[in-house]
């Protein structure tokens, strides 16, 4: 008996739809068969597992729709913006009447229930399967990998994949919309946190001409899938792509730094999530300011946290320090202003490993000094409460991955964050990766709560990812996920990024600079 019965009858006690499940610490979809001795844990949508289930089944919808209703066009599914996938349709101009035949469509599927079939094919045949359906992007992919047989997961006659399992049949994807963004449209779904619902739609024009900007990068570079970093790497030529990277981004760090310079600002503050690179970036930008003429410090927003007995609690009973409550903000903003009425003021220096002040150092200014606060809470207006803001600067930094896998397979900017984190935490902080995954989701929840959200109000927009990236980093990265035991409740997760990395061809690092942004995580870094 398949996992369909149990879960239709523990559904009631679950936090949300069910959609998968793990066996053995190994995600598998509801159609799978246990043995007697299995230990089965259901998997919902509240859940990482669970969400990416529910997007990637509800992504097979609106390809299936787009089949159906729109024969001579193919859909784009480029990055994640505003809580959903950003799509366009290649060939076609999407219209408001063309986006309610595809959603009318996609309701009729979802409430037929039609059934999702998984297939394993040997890579010949599954080639030959995906060229019939004109999925040349996906054959290239498959030609890079080494596996001798491929899954197929099979939609009313429409074949694809997505990097994990799916939901039985359609009906688990009930909760979506469809809504016109730019030259395209968004693909609304729940999110974890609140999976009910679909999310509010915010305006987030500074991140979409980021991703605009570094596509269209991507395109004079010949670069939009990781097939295209691929072939190069095996032409020779991956010295080239990481010198026009780099170069790119200290292109853009120039500019942010022109751009303080011009404008007179005396305070700049640089928030952004986990391993987007903020502190490298910080003192890249500190070295364009001195380029301008000017001088500047970089203060940390972790040393005005309150310390042992302050820190607030989150409602699972947990210390909350991605909390701004946790940090004196009182403290903050008499520094701020005693630097602009005075010239000078002492910082605190918070030692995490006593949960307390341990130090002041003093910090002095003239006309021509720009102080740099980097952290978390960098973009949160409760910083700036009474501050003169025409003096002030805020900059939002990520790693926004510009390349995707295939046509319908992004590559999530999360994932490359992940990684990132799992590689320094493992060298620099002796974490293994088991540690990195379990706290991941706390991670994510913060950065939702505290950082997304104020993403929009930043002056200047920085993208820290480099399109070779993934290559240097599966050298070191495989090592430190294949060693994640089977038993590990992050096993499943590990198996996923494994997979990820798999499709990347390795690239040594003798050629990327000691400034990169990158050296943060791999080492070699001039700045550590």
């Amino acid at each position: 008996m398949n996992l369909i019965d149990r879960a239709n009858k523990y559904q009631k006690k679950m936090a949300a739809k069910v959609v998968a499940a793990k066996v053995n610490q190994e995600l598998v979809d509801l159609l799978y068969v246990p043995k007697k001795d299995d230990h089965v844990e259901l998997v919902d949508i509240s859940s990482i597992e669970g969400i990416r289930v529910y997007r990637n089944t509800l992504k097979f919808v609106l390809i299936k729709a787009v089949d159906d209703v729109l024969t001579d066009s193919r859909i784009k599914i480029n990055y994640s913006i505003n809580k959903g996938g950003y799509c366009e349709l290649v060939g076609n101009n999407v219209t408001y009447e063309m986006l309610q035949t595809i959603k009318n469509r996609m309701k009729k599927i979802i409430n037929s229930a039609m059934p999702i079939e998984k297939n394993i094919y040997s890579k010949d045949i599954a080639e030959k399967i995906l060229l019939q359906s004109k999925r040349e992007d996906r054959v290239k992919m498959l030609k890079s990998h080494n596996d001798n047989q491929v899954t197929l997961y099979c939609l009313g006659g429409v074949f694809d994949y997505f990097y994990g399992v799916m939901a039985p049949d359609a009906s688990y994807v009930d909760i979506f919309d469809l809504i016109l963004y730019d030259n395209g449209f968004l693909l609304l779904f729940p999110d974890r946190f609140s999976p009910g619902k679909l999310p509010d739609v915010r305006n987030e024009q500074h991140l979409s001409k980021m991703f605009a900007e570094y596509k269209e990068w991507g395109k004079i570079l010949g670069v939009e899938k990781i097939a295209d970093v691929n072939e190069i790497i095996e032409q020779g030529n991956i010295k080239d792509l990481i010198l026009v990277s780099e170069a790119l981004q200290e292109k853009k760090i120039a500019y942010i730094a022109d751009h303080i310079a011009n404008q007179q600002k005396k305070f700049t503050f640089i928030a952004g999530p986990s391993s987007s690179g903020k502190t490298t970036f910080a003192k890249r930008l500190l070295l364009q300011l001195k380029a301008n003429g000017l001088q500047g410090s970089i203060i940390s927003l972790d040393n005005y946290y309150k310390g042992f007995g302050k820190i607030p609690y989150d409602i699972m009973g947990k210390l909350d320090y991605e909390s701004i409550e946790g940090l004196d903000l009182n403290l903050l903003k008499n520094n701020v202003m005693q630097l602009l009425k005075e010239g000078k003021t002492r910082i605190p220096i918070y030692d995490f490993s006593t949960e307390s002040v341990i130090d002041y150092r003093d910090i002095e200014v003239n006309d021509k000094s720009v102080i740099i606060f980097e952290g978390i809470h960098g973009l949160n207006p409760k910083l700036y409460e009474g501050l003169e803001m025409e003096k002030i600067h805020k900059i939002y930094i990520s790693a926004l991955t510009s390349i995707n896998i295939d046509y319908h397979n992004r590559l999530p900017s999360t994932d490359t964050r992940l990684i990132r984190r799992i590689v320094r935490d493992y060298q620099y902080r002796g974490a293994k990766a088991e540690k990195t995954l379990s706290m991941w989701s706390s991670v994510r929840k913060g950065e939702d709560k505290y950082i997304f959200p104020y993403q929009d109000d930043a002056d200047d927009v920085f993208n820290s990812s480099l399109i070779y990236e993934h290559g240097v980093l599966k050298k070191l990265a495989i090592p430190i996920l294949e060693k994640v035991n089977n038993r590990d409740e992050s096993f499943s997760e590990a198996e996923r990024l494994l997979e990820l990395l798999s499709y990347f061809l390795e690239v040594d690092d003798n050629n990327i600079c000691i400034t990169s942004i990158l050296r943060e995580f791999i080492g070699g870094s001039v700045f550590r």
